[in-house]
């Protein structure tokens, strides 16, 4: 059965896997009247637009969450909302996130900017009930170019605002907390070296193309879609298989850069079959590299074969047959 289907034509695959990746971003609309524009663009006023993306956070997730930030996560935050700045090439800019602490006097209402590589671009504070030194440029400017690598805390490497420690540390803590769930929730930490041990020099990651828009990074999948086909078909150049895998992992976790064309009020649906095909093409590529072909990685891609399908019949304007197409 296995070889039946990569020995379909090409040009069927080709067209499943296009609807597939078109199809099911993780970003997902929201209207306009409901987003707060103004706040948005004035944290990234070159942006041309946003797009929302919903996150889930599971009960593991939230005491990890919880354990490093050293506080309770508040009711608003365990169903939380990223904006996702678009620009005029239609490429991600970083993101938004909303947030807020609780101070001495009360709930501080802030939002904060992420740039693409996780440092902070702008700390704004809207509402609260402490001194207005805690909203003032020269306070909330040092935040700027912070990461996840920083403590936000006061006495280290955030200085008070005219004395007021404690509001200052709960303002500290909103941008600790956007980066905090940013990580957890969508990105990677790179590992802290052991200074106990001699570093050994690494081999320089591939750099991956970077893809201009959704129609550029679908070509690149199909390309590499094709190498794994060819592995199973012909048996040659595992080598050439197993990095065809790892990229293809890479770029489906890039789908969600960019703003769905279509079939936005179905974004629950698209959400959770690009979580299994990216959760999928991860497993599939370590099994790879480990066994090669085995009953379990033509297992695996057969799985992934029929994720695209499905996505495909599901989610384009049209119904057509694979088989026929």
């Amino acid at each position: 059965m296995f070889s039946q289907i990569y020995r379909q034509p090409r040009k069927t695959i080709l067209f499943a896997l296009v609807f597939f990746i078109a199809g099911m971003p993780l970003l997902g609309h929201a209207h306009e009247t409901e987003w707060p524009g103004q706040k948005l663009a004035a944290i990234f006023p070159e942006a041309k637009k946003f797009v929302q993306r919903n996150a889930v956070l599971t009960p593991d997730k939230i005491a990890a969450i919880e354990k490093e930030l050293g506080a309770k996560l508040r009711a608003e935050d365990q169903k939380p909302i990223f904006y996702i700045p678009i620009s005029e090439k239609k490429k991600p800019m970083g993101l938004v996130f909303f947030a807020d602490a609780k101070g001495p006097l009360g709930v501080i209402e802030g939002a904060v900017g992420l740039d693409m590589k996780g440092k902070v671009v702008k700390v704004a504070v809207y509402e609260h009930k402490e001194s207005d030194a805690i909203v003032g440029d020269e306070f909330l400017k040092q935040f700027v170019g912070m990461s996840i690598d920083n403590a936000f805390k006061v006495g280290e490497d955030v200085a008070a605002a005219d004395g007021h420690e404690a509001a200052s540390n709960a303002v500290a803590l909103i941008p600790k907390k956007t980066l905090v769930m940013s990580y957890t929730l969508f990105l990677k930490r790179k590992p802290k070296p052991d200074v106990a041990k001699v570093p050994m020099p690494e081999a320089p990651e591939e750099e991956m193309p970077e893809a201009e828009d959704l129609k550029t990074l679908m070509a690149l999948m199909i390309d590499d879609y094709f190498v794994v086909v060819d592995y199973f078909d012909e048996k040659e150049s595992k080598e050439k298989a197993v990095a065809a895998a790892k990229r293809l992992a890479k770029y489906a976790n890039g789908i969600s850069n960019f703003e769905p064309p279509k079939n936005a009020d179905q974004t629950e649906e698209y959400r959770y079959l690009q979580d299994t095909f990216s959760e999928n093409l991860l497993k599939f590529a370590e099994s790879l590299e480990k066994e090669g072909i085995s009953d379990e990685t033509r297992a695996q891609w057969d799985t992934i074969v029929t994720l695209v399908n499905q996505a495909h019949l599901r989610f384009s304007e049209e119904e057509i047959d694979l088989d026929t197409y």
